[in-house]
């Protein structure tokens, strides 16, 4: 049988045709055992991952014990105190510089609050008979140690360093208890002991606070990401439920008044852009005697200090200016075609009316997106922390003598320590050091962090794909429906679902697969094989061949017609892509379906939540919208940038969630159409099953393609 009779028989009339086919049978088997082989691995490496990994390692810092700070029996400790911070000092204790900034050699108390003034053991503390509880307090001493029951004298607790003999002003820094100049130079009559004076105090705390922060600046950009993330991910979970409450506002809308709301996207799209250039510009002069450069930056700078250079608004201002010049490109290029989109939604909205469950069912994919989110989280977060913690055998007091054989490369574990073992050096102590690193999961974390992001844009395509197929069976079941008030199958979005999970789950993993990687490329070669008809020249025509022969392959026969045909007739993928290009390809509505000016308008609305979402995660995370009691602390996030691109990423999934409702309606009803069209001739005997309203909007728009 040749192509053209393979065409004109796609279809053939069929009198008991009444919508999506009962009998059917699996599908794209192999595809389906392919997911389901992934999504047991995906399923093994998140368990594995969470029993392995701890993202309090990232969350909070640990003490000199390995408890963490600021959870569970500490909760109300965030802070880490040191005892004798001139000990951390490199330059001056020989068993900071073995550890080589990994930790610092005392005692580390976790504490409510920093300690803001100067406090130093008095004299009086140091005399025969003198009680400990009397002089130490007890929040700044070593947990271990009780000073109402302890039988040790001061002088032992000070050679144990279990409690302080000073403390200076100091604040919060990285969960850290500490100072810098501007506290110390607070006064000038504190000294450390009699022989110490406070010039050499200060330097001595200071080049001790130093190394400590080349310890917490020394951290890996990724040890950063996952802190900000693990911080923030709360915050990120209500960005995704506003997204969430804002699609269905902009749905509920897009249902009684859809052509005021294109209009007011459209214009609003197009102001925004406009004031953005204007305040880019006025901001570009305002800093053109900056003399602060790019050079200057570092991965480490604020967001605030690179808004201080006059390049980032020009850049911003250039990138705004593309992007309004392209949006007034693409609304020029739509031209009448907006009208007829706006009249199909507003007909997609009766079909909703008589099918009301489908609103619903977004509410249905949206908990399974933020699970899929929140999976993906807690198992990179679980990758990243799954080192153990390591721990050392450390010399508290180094100027004891016979604590020279102690060089603090040892491994020890605290439970089963005893310093006994060490009688040569009774300062001798088990403390914790950082995390492995030569672990499977360390040794593979680039591999296995990629598995986690692939596995988890296959489940979130293949959601969607069930999505897209639910819905697509539920307007065909009412497309088919000869009396659209009396033949609708009852639940047709249940039964639609049922279809989909029992039949085509092999298929919507294969189309969840291959979509998101073609459409990009095809939307493009779509776009230049349209511009490039016009003018006749070598450049032109050279355009319009390699795209031509481009969208002649599966690109362009690789599209969301495909869910509609599997709804309706049960084949396999690719069975089902080939059978809605041919019938595309045969009508003369295809020029409108390809160009997609429906998919375009629901595009800028899901722009508009994608927006509005992550202004509103850059606001907060930028310190500009702040909230009582200080419940988010903006200052503390390393990168701003790391919750707004998760906020944004996922607001634009729930908005695609939402907003599919609408865009498979548009596609199913222009599918079942031009089927509709094949089968049957309008007669008495062979009725069309179309509405009448729909009629008279194709039927303009078959005529506005014939005149052009």
């Amino acid at each position: 049988m040749d192509k053209k009779t393979e065409e004109s028989q796609l279809a053939p009339y069929e009198p008991n045709f009444n919508g999506p086919v009962l009998r059917r049978s699996c599908t794209d088997l192999i595809c389906f055992l392919l997911f389901l082989g992934a999504l047991s691995g995906y399923i093994a490496l998140g368990v594995t991952a969470w029993i392995m990994g701890d993202p309090r390692n990232v969350l909070y810092t640990r003490n000199s014990t390995g408890a963490h700070c600021g959870v569970g029996a500490n909760r109300l400790k965030p802070s880490v105190f040191f005892v004798d911070l001139t000990k951390c000092d490199a330059l001056t204790n020989p068993m900071a510089a073995i550890l080589a900034g990994s930790q610092c050699p005392t005692t580390q108390v976790c504490v409510t609050d920093c300690p803001s003034e100067y406090w130093r053991l008095p004299d009086a503390a140091y005399t025969p008979g003198a009680l400990p509880r009397d002089y130490f307090q007890q929040q700044y001493c070593d947990p271990r140690l009780d000073l109402h029951t302890a039988n040790l004298t001061v002088q032992e607790i000070l050679y144990k360093d279990l409690c302080p003999s000073f403390y200076v002003p100091t604040k919060t820094v990285g969960s850290f208890c500490l100072t810098n100049s501007a506290l110390l130079n607070k006064t000038v009559n504190f000294t450390i002991t009699d022989e110490q004076a406070f010039n050499t105090s200060v330097t001595a705390i200071a080049a001790a606070t130093s190394d400590i922060m080349k310890r917490i600046n020394g951290r890996g950009v990724w040890t950063r990401i996952f802190e900000d993330f693990a911080m923030s991910l709360h915050w990120i979970l209500l960005g995704l439920a506003v997204a969430m409450a804002l699609s269905a506002v902009l749905m509920l809308l897009l249902r009684y008044v859809a052509s005021v709301l294109i209009l007011t996207v459209i214009f609003g799209m197009l102001g925004v852009g406009a004031y953005g250039i204007y305040h880019c510009y006025m901001e570009y002069t305002t800093h053109q005697t900056s003399d602060i450069s790019f050079d200057a930056m570092s991965v480490t700078s604020t967001f605030a200090f690179y808004l201080q250079v006059k390049e980032t608004w020009l850049t911003f201002m250039i990138i705004i200016i593309v992007i309004e010049v392209l949006i007034i490109l693409v609304i020029i290029n739509l031209g009448k075609s907006i009208s007829f989109s706006v009249d199909l939604l507003e007909e997609s909205n009766r079909v909703v009316r008589h099918v009301t469950s489908a609103v619903g069912y977004p509410f249905i994919n949206f908990p399974v997106l933020v699970v899929c989110i929140a999976y993906w989280a807690m198992t990179s977060l679980s990758l990243a922390t799954s080192g153990a913690p390591l721990y050392r055998v450390v010399a508290l007091n180094t100027t004891d003598g016979n604590c020279s054989s102690i060089m603090g490369l040892e491994s020890c574990t605290p439970a089963t320590f005893h310093s006994s073992e060490f009688s040569q050096c009774p300062t001798a102590n088990c403390l914790f050091y950082d995390y492995d690193t030569t672990g499977l999961f360390q040794k593979y974390m680039v591999h296995l962090q990629v598995c986690n992001v692939l596995a988890f844009l296959w489940c979130v395509s293949f959601f969607l794909a069930v999505g897209h197929c639910t819905l697509a069976g539920t307007f065909s079941a009412y497309y088919w429906a000869f009396d659209k008030t009396v033949d609708i199958p009852p639940h047709p979005l249940s039964q639609a679902l049922l279809r989909s999970l029992q039949f085509h789950v092999g298929s919507l993993a294969f189309a969840a697969a291959l979509f998101p990687v073609f459409q990009p490329p095809r939307i493009v070669l779509e776009f230049l094989s349209r511009k490039s008809k016009g003018p006749s020249n070598p450049v032109s025509r050279c355009i319009n061949n390699i795209t031509f022969c481009c969208l002649k392959s599966f690109l362009q026969i690789m599209n969301s017609n495909a869910y509609v045909m599997i709804s309706m007739y049960g084949n396999d993928l690719c069975v089902s892509a080939l059978q809605a290009h041919r019938l595309v390809k045969k009508n003369i509505l295809h020029k409108v379906a390809l160009d997609g000016v429906a998919d375009v308008l629901l595009f800028f609305v899901k722009l508009t939540v994608t927006g509005i979402v992550g202004v509103l995660a850059f606001l907060v995370t930028s310190g500009i919208i702040t909230f009582p009691d200080d419940i988010f602390h903006a200052s503390e996030l390393n990168y701003t940038w790391v919750p707004v691109i998760v906020v944004v990423v996922g607001a634009y999934l729930i908005a695609q969630a939402f907003f599919s409702v609408y865009t498979m309606c548009v596609n199913t009803l222009f599918v079942c159409y031009m089927d509709d069209l094949e089968r049957n001739d309008g007669t008495v005997q062979r009725p069309y099953y179309t509405t009448r309203n729909l009629m008279r909007i194709l039927r303009k728009t078959e005529s506005t393609c014939l005149e052009t």
